[in-house]
């Protein structure tokens, strides 16, 4: 939560220009809003996108019906986590939650990597070497979402009425 004390207004509005670590938090929360939101849109509409983005990952998938189908319930999480992640690219200090549920999920989204490493491999050929690459891309998203909240999130403290006149 910000500081009480301090005006909501001085996070991202007002006369008070944003600093680079808020103008960069806000900028990669558009990256994870606009990406969340393509793909949603894209598992439930292409189903040759879809194939794409399993080769992007380096899986070998049996297209079955029954697994194209669970994909497009998984396609509507990723939608609401793109609208999720623009309400929070908007309005940073008025979605806190929502920056950190994201933080929480790429740290979750690692930890299925490293855990259920051997069941990726097994049920969808990614090598264990491409497995680790996916882990620490999440593992570095958590850190750098984590890193530019807090950064901007000081900076907010440390602006007051008083500093900015």
């Amino acid at each position: 939560m910000p500081d009480p004390g301090v005006p909501l207004s001085t996070f991202t509005h007002g006369a008070i220009m944003p600093s680079t670590s808020q103008r960069v938090l806000k900028a990669y929360l558009w990256f994870i809003a606009l990406f969340h939101l393509f793909v949603g849109v894209a598992v439930n509409l292409s189903p040759a996108f879809t194939r794409m983005i399993a080769d992007g990952y380096g899986a070998r998938v049996d297209w079955t019906p029954q697994f194209t189908y669970i994909l497009h319930p998984l396609g509507a999480f990723m939608i609401v986590l793109g609208l999720l992640a623009g309400a929070a690219a908007r309005e940073p200090e008025r979605y806190e939650g929502v920056i950190l549920g994201f933080v929480t999920l790429f740290v979750i989204r690692a930890l299925h990597r490293l855990v259920y490493g051997g069941v990726l491999t097994e049920a969808f050929g990614i090598a264990p070497s491409r497995n680790t690459t996916n882990a620490i891309i999440f593992i570095a998203q958590a850190i750098l979402l984590f890193g530019l909240w807090r950064a901007a999130r000081t900076r907010a403290r440390i602006v007051t009425p008083a500093t900015a006149t």
